[in-house]
Formats: structure tokens, C-alpha cells, sequence
């Protein structure tokens, strides 16, 4: 009994976290980009000169379409692992609809890692347009944390898929008896 009381509340703290990213993450990215040039030039590692001060209008628009890009598959992602734990938090652990939206944020992961290299060096471009010619840039990024990232979706899509086969086998051996 305690360990069912234990899960029960673990899926509520999840809730509640993931519902509050979802508020959360887009004032983030708001705050950002707006701050962005100010960000960029108290940055040790990005040149002062790559960057104008203040940004132009046409820079900000274009870091807020590559951004709310980037963001699509994640925040995909993050609404459809809500309403999964919300059916946990009812201990709806089998449902039926339940691996369909584990998967979705499994899929949510893994194409936020294979967006975050494209976005990111988009973002480098968008960034220096108007600067004269010979101080454009681009920067291609890609480290662990988008292999992780995808390695990561790449597990829970096949936790899905197990758990899609549990919910088979709990609603066969449901109508045997």
C-alpha cells in the first residue's frame, strides 16, 4: 500500500512540475528575447563586435520564429506527458491512450535534439546579418546533450511500446475473467 501512495504522489509532484514548465518555459524564452542583445554582450565567450547593440527588430522577429521552432516539438512533448501523468496521478496507469502519449513525448525529445544543431546555427545567422561582410557568422553546435537527448526519447518511445503491450495483456486478462 505505501508503495502505491508513494507512486501516486510522485506523479502528482511530476504533474504539477511539468504543468508549471509550460508556463513557465515561455516567459523564459520571452525574458530572452528580449534581453538578448544584453545577454549576448555580458557573454565572455561571443565577441562584442559579432553582435549590434541594441538588436534590430528584424533580428528579434527572427529569433522568436527559430525559438518558438525549436520549441514546437518540446512543448508537444510536455503537453502530452501532463495529461499522461495526469492519468497516472488518477491511477490510471494501463490506459489505453497512455503509451500513445508517452511516445508523443518521446517524440517530442528526440525531435527537440535533432532541431536544437539546425535552430542553433539558424540563430548564429539571424544573429550577425547585419553586421558588414567579413564579420557574419555561423555556428554549427552539436555535443552530447542532443545525443543524450535523443538517446533518452529514443528509450521511453520503447518504454511505450512495452507499456503498450502491458495495457494488451491487462484488457485481455480482464475479459477472461
Amino acid at each position: 500500500m505505501a508503495r502505491k501512495d508513494r507512486t501516486s504522489v510522485i506523479c502528482r509532484i511530476l504533474y504539477y512540475l511539468c504543468a508549471l514548465s509550460l508556463w513557465v518555459l515561455p516567459a523564459f524564452l520571452i525574458w530572452v528575447w528580449f534581453c538578448a542583445d544584453l545577454i549576448a554582450m555580458q557573454n565572455g565567450r561571443i565577441p562584442v563586435k559579432a553582435i549590434p547593440f541594441p538588436l534590430p527588430v528584424s533580428t528579434k522577429v527572427g529569433m522568436v520564429l527559430l525559438t518558438a521552432l525549436l520549441m514546437v516539438p518540446t512543448y508537444w512533448g510536455l503537453i502530452s506527458l501532463r495529461r499522461f501523468l495526469k492519468a497516472c496521478c488518477a491511477e490510471d496507469y494501463l490506459g489505453t491512450q497512455n503509451s500513445r502519449l508517452l511516445k508523443r513525448f518521446a517524440l517530442g525529445l528526440m525531435g527537440s535534439a535533432l532541431l536544437s544543431p539546425v535552430c542553433g546555427a539558424a540563430l548564429s545567422v539571424v544573429l550577425t546579418m547585419h553586421n558588414p561582410p567579413g564579420q557574419k557568422m555561423l555556428a554549427i553546435s552539436i555535443g552530447s546533450n542532443q545525443f543524450i537527448l535523443a538517446g533518452v526519447g529514443a528509450l521511453i518511445f520503447l518504454l511505450a511500446n512495452l507499456l503498450k503491450r502491458a495495457s494488451l495483456i491487462a484488457e485481455e486478462h480482464a475479459q477472461i475473467i
